[in-house]
């Protein structure tokens, strides 16, 4: 079954729709869904968003450190949920480095140009929202 949760950037008003998959990591996944409604700080970290620490507690499950483009992971030591839509700081050309291993959770939906439209506006200490929408 097809899960959806989108980040709302409060001082925005935009959002971002995210696509979840049990397939891999499905212990992470509905850990996720039964936190959510989340109320968090997000950060940036290169190209990457991740939030304060969260509710949600999960051990690395499947964990890996390389990402793709528009992934969206759980970050066990930080209870944090990442946002990857680029390089981070410690990337190698075409390969998407998380500072350590992810359990990847599903993937940001992009509508129309969301990396530059919405991703690439966030800065550090800014409050969102993570909820269910089905």
């Amino acid at each position: 079954m097809r899960k959806f949760i989108k980040v709302v950037y409060l001082a925005l008003s935009r959002e971002t729709l995210i696509e979840l998959d049990d397939s891999h990591n499905p212990k992470t996944v509905k850990a996720i869904l039964e936190n959510l409604p989340i109320k968090v700080i997000i950060n940036k970290w290169g190209e990457e968003l991740y939030t304060d620490k969260t509710p949600i507690t999960v051990n690395e499950e499947n964990p890996t450190k390389q990402v793709n483009l528009f992934d969206v992971a759980y970050w066990p030591p930080s209870q944090a949920i990442c946002l990857f839509y680029g390089p981070t700081p410690i990337s190698k050309p075409n390969r998407i480095l998380a500072y350590s291993p992810v359990n990847v959770v599903g993937r940001i939906i992009p509508y129309l140009d969301e990396k530059c439209n919405v991703l690439e506006k966030i800065h550090d200490k800014t409050m969102v929202f993570i909820k269910k929408i089905n």
